[in-house]
């Protein structure tokens, strides 16, 4: 064999692994590292679950703020001329299901003109009131003593024989337990000193006694950060997401609360639940954007800026990730 044809044999051997290289390399990027992420859909379009969902959304979000006109422009966006029979009967059939946010969609039904008595029925929430029965008070009772009957004996008497009254059960006050203290945020690295200056987190307003979404974890992983198990979490160290968890009070996941992402222009980026064997062990994971983050259903603490800023680099357009826990307490 000529040295000629060695080579050439050589240089197509290179060429040929080189190919099959870049092509495992290319599927690697396009299915693992940076896998398509469809975005901006239009809501008409979207399929009848998923519409669904956009519709529990809509109803959780005006249950927090009361804004009619802004649901109003967000039903509309899905062009069903018969949308307020389609709320009616959702909350209806969730209902019927027990599902948490039937009252949510009842109301919003209820606020855009719905007459349905049952419909007005899921959206009220009856509150018991307890009475006091008075225990009755024992009283005496008379007795009659007989005098022996002589001549000229005096006219009989009555005596009355007392009879020593029971004590009478009153309820004692009993004091109504208060909730423990809410911890604060547990914020992986310290907050604000090693997290992006944008960062900006907002407490929920909740009264006394009122159940609201809390902000329990907040951990922000820099471009390839070894720190707090960071290469071993989602994404991996070219990551660009925010990945958010919910739980509910008992520390259990809660499954079908909307999470909310404002957009600047007043919108909501629509959003699909993760199921519970997801790779990512969370609810929610999204590229990050920088927008407002709240979870709906309830008032909720509000956490805005997370984008993809490093503060390792002091520079934008780098892979970083967020991991944020939201936890359903009382205030």
């Amino acid at each position: 064999m000529t040295e000629l044809q060695l080579g050439s044999r050589l240089l197509i051997a290179v060429i040929v692994i080189g190919l099959i290289g870049g092509l495992a390399i290319g599927l690697w990027i396009g299915w693992i590292a940076w896998p398509v992420q469809v975005t901006n859909v239009d809501v008409a379009d979207l399929n009848s679950p998923s519409q669904e969902e956009y519709i529990v959304l809509t109803a959780s979000d005006y249950a927090f703020d009361q804004n009619l006109d802004r649901a109003k422009q967000r039903l509309a966006q899905l062009h069903d001329p018969r949308i307020n029979d389609r709320l009616a009967a959702l909350a209806k059939e969730y209902a019927q299901a027990g599902k948490t946010y039937a009252p949510y969609v009842a109301a919003l039904a209820v606020a855009l003109g719905s007459t349905d008595s049952q419909v007005a029925l899921i959206a009220t929430t009856a509150t018991p009131t307890i009475t006091n029965t008075p225990t009755p008070t024992a009283t005496s009772t008379p007795t009659l003593t007989p005098v022996p009957t002589e001549t000229n004996a005096p006219t009989p008497t009555f005596t009355r024989t007392p009879i020593t009254p029971r004590p009478t059960t009153r309820p004692r006050a009993t004091a109504t337990p208060k909730p423990a203290p809410v911890a604060g945020t547990n914020w992986i690295p310290p907050y604000p000193a090693e997290w992006p200056g944008d960062v900006k987190f907002t407490p929920a307003s909740a009264a006394p006694g009122q159940k609201y979404w809390h902000l329990i974890k907040a951990l922000y992983c820099d471009t390839n950060d070894t720190r707090n198990d960071c290469p071993n979490l989602p994404g991996g160290g070219i990551g660009t997401g925010i990945y958010v968890a919910l739980i509910d009070s008992s520390g259990a996941r809660a499954s079908g609360v909307p999470l909310l992402v404002t957009k600047p222009d007043g919108k909501q980026d629509f959003l699909e639940e993760k199921s519970a064997g997801d790779m990512c062990d969370c609810n929610y994971a999204f590229e990050a954007n920088g927008f407002p983050i709240q979870v709906g259903g309830a008032p909720s603490d509000t956490i805005s800026g997370l984008a993809l800023y490093s503060v390792k680099a002091g520079l934008g357009n780098y892979h970083v990730r967020y991991f944020l826990t939201f936890q359903l307490v009382t205030r």
